[in-house]
């Protein structure tokens, strides 16, 4: 069975074998565990959504990432406002899969298609440019 064969995300859930489902779970589990010990060690002195990555005494720094507070606090809050988008991004294209049933390849490959008219604006513009 071919992993990547069915492009219609709904229908490729029941493809998925047993043994990956309890992978996910597994791992979803030890985050959410991770998570919750945070929660119990810094109390309530904890900043929602962090999980001890980036910067600072004890964190997960393999970049060396090395920002000052300020940009620190910036980057945090794109980050936020990036996975916000994907997630709204995601969703839209599970309910369009769901509401068309046109596949989520069909329907952003059209994002990457050149359009026609592009081919002729050379005839519009003037000759040198």
């Amino acid at each position: 069975l071919d992993a990547y064969s069915n492009t219609n995300p709904i229908e490729a859930v029941s493809q998925v074998p047993t043994l990956a489902f309890f992978q996910i779970v597994a791992a979803a589990s030890w985050v959410e565990l991770r998570r919750v010990n945070f929660i119990k060690e810094e109390g309530s002195s904890r900043v929602p959504g962090d999980i001890r990555l980036g910067q600072g005494e004890g964190r997960f720094n393999p970049l060396g990432l090395d920002y000052s507070e300020e940009e620190f606090k910036e980057k945090q809050l794109q980050e936020i406002k990036h996975c916000r988008l994907a997630m709204i991004g995601a969703i839209g294209l599970l309910l369009q899969n769901s509401n068309s049933g046109t596949d989520v390849v069909s329907q952003l490959s059209g994002a990457f298609v050149m359009p026609e008219y592009t081919a002729k604006a050379g005839y519009f513009l003037p000759v040198g440019i």
